[in-house]
């Protein structure tokens, strides 16, 4: 499993993977593994915003709980946290850092507000 998540992040990188297949067994509570599930359904070179992921998870007021989840992601980039944006169209927060977060992005062909 661990040679196929690097084989999958090469390719990413090199730009020629859009989607992870690699199995997880994320251990969280069980709306930060809802958090991470709807973040792994997010098409690459997309946005969402955090409340856009609070809805699609039926919990349309939890926004900042979507935004702390996210930052508890244990596996950025599989899990692809960077994909989710303030409401504003801004990059909001980053584990990784938001220069982290913007090449990510920029890597994905997609281009943010500050």
């Amino acid at each position: 499993m661990v040679r196929l998540a690097e084989r999958e992040l090469r390719e990413y990188f090199a730009g020629r993977r859009k989607k992870f297949t690699v199995a997880l067994d994320l251990d969280g509570t069980d709306f930060q593994r809802a958090a991470w599930e709807a973040m792994r359904k997010i098409p690459f070179g997309t946005t969402i915003s955090y409340g856009d992921q609070a809805r699609s998870m039926g919990k349309p007021k939890a926004f900042r709980a979507v935004g702390s989840a996210n930052g508890r992601n244990p596996i950025p980039i599989i899990v692809p946290c960077h994909r989710v944006v303030a409401g504003d169209g801004s990059l909001g927060g980053y584990s990784l850092g938001l220069a982290m977060k913007r090449k990510l992005l920029a890597l994905e062909g997609v281009s943010v507000a500050g």
